[in-house]
């Protein structure tokens, strides 16, 4: 009888823990009083869990941009505001995405919630790209009537909720620097660098062969006769303008007889999606122009920073140059406009700029970690370039 007692007594202690167990007694917290453990997780505040705020879609745009039926005021209310990172319900699905005033507040693809701030208006956009299809918002459709297009909407609204308060402010910062035009804000400058003219000097170009600049012949950013003057002084004998058509190039005022129109000039017109056809066949193109033309060489756009500065980088990666030298050199057309130094907080912010559309462009997970100028040859290569041209490009730059 004893052992039975003993065992039927270990029975019901062990039924007694699983029922406290599954009461919620045997939890970490079960020394606790009920008060003690709600205020050790902390209340739930209404900041930590804002309320979806719902918003109609106004219209979309032929290249499918979701104009919002808000207004940036409306956005404020609801404590979003430029930089923060919000999250768009549409349907099923949700999207996480920053607040910004451009396009170019974020990497070609990428989704932007943009305020335009002149007009009072909210987009959901994607950078060179259709929200609209990409969210699968709506389907157009192609009519007769003006404007020639219709799209059948999917939703008629979405919702919107902050995520993160100035979750993404650091990149816009870095995305959205200012500067003046004028030459005396920048004493600390030569005329040079003031028009961000400098010789590209890198492992394999030889010194003096290729330079980069801003425009020496549009006035619009007040650097153009610095820049004329410095391409003079350094003997230029080609030039790759990137920026505008030969048409508009000779209407400046600045154009006839200048030391400019005495140089060899080809008019590629480069675009700004880095990851399109077009854009590796203006490579092809001014790859090809360097090679049947004599330096030394003078790359430039309007500022000489995002176009100029991608093309010479691929110049550099297949001329030798370490990482590390075409990351140095890229960085100086910042230096130049915005004081921005190694250790700014937007330094390396704005390195991505250049390190991401190259390592797509040469298909490496890292410039550091590549061989630079094994893949910028399969790059160049693949975009139609022949080898004897390649070797031509070698011993144009570094002879």
């Amino acid at each position: 009888m004893k052992k039975s007692f003993k065992r039927i007594t270990i029975l019901a202690a062990v039924l007694l823990l699983l029922i406290l167990a599954l009461s919620g007694c045997g939890k970490a917290d079960a020394g606790k009083t009920p008060d003690a453990a709600e205020a050790a997780a902390g209340p739930v505040s209404a900041e930590e869990e804002p309320a979806v705020f719902t918003v109609p879609i106004k219209e979309i745009t032929k290249r499918g941009n979701v104009l919002l039926d808000t207004t940036f005021d409306e956005m404020n209310a609801n404590g979003m505001e430029i930089g923060d990172l919000i999250t768009v319900f549409i349907g099923e699905t949700s999207y996480d995405i920053p607040l910004g005033t451009a396009y170019t507040d974020v990497d070609t693809g990428n989704m932007i919630c943009r305020f335009d701030l002149e007009d009072n208006e909210v987009a959901l956009a994607v950078n060179m790209g259709s929200f609209a299809v990409e969210a699968a918002v709506g389907e157009q459709q192609t009519i007769e009537e003006d404007p020639g297009y219709r799209w059948d909407l999917r939703v008629d609204s979405i919702g919107l909720v902050l995520k993160e308060k100035k979750g993404y402010l650091n990149e816009y910062n870095a995305r959205n620097l200012t500067r003046t035009n004028d030459r005396e804000d920048y004493p600390a400058l030569t005329d040079e660098e003031f028009a961000n003219f400098r010789a590209v000097e890198v492992t394999g170009i030889k010194e003096n062969r290729l330079y980069r600049s801003s425009t020496p012949i549009e006035p619009a950013i007040g650097r153009n006769e610095y820049a004329m003057a410095a391409m003079e002084a350094a003997g230029i004998r080609a030039v790759v303008n990137l920026d505008d058509s030969a048409e508009l190039m000779t209407s400046y005022d600045t154009y006839p007889g200048s030391y400019y129109s005495r140089c060899a000039v080809i008019n590629p017109e480069m675009s700004y999606d880095f990851t399109s056809e077009e854009f590796s066949e203006k490579v092809r193109e001014s790859v090809v122009f360097i090679t049947e033309n004599d330096g030394p060489y003078l790359i430039h756009c309007k500022e000489g920073k995002d176009r100029t500065g991608i093309l010479c980088a691929i110049l550099e990666c297949y001329a030798g140059a370490s990482a590390e030298e075409v990351e140095r050199d890229y960085m100086l057309t910042y230096r130049n406009y915005y004081g921005v130094e190694p250790g700014d907080p937007t330094y390396d912010i704005i390195l991505k700029n250049l390190v991401r559309p190259l390592s797509g462009l040469l298909r490496t997970d890292g410039l550091r970690t590549a061989e630079l100028r094994e893949k910028t040859a399969e790059y160049l290569t693949s975009i139609g370039l022949t080898g004897e041209q390649l070797d031509t490009l070698a011993s144009k730059l570094g002879e």
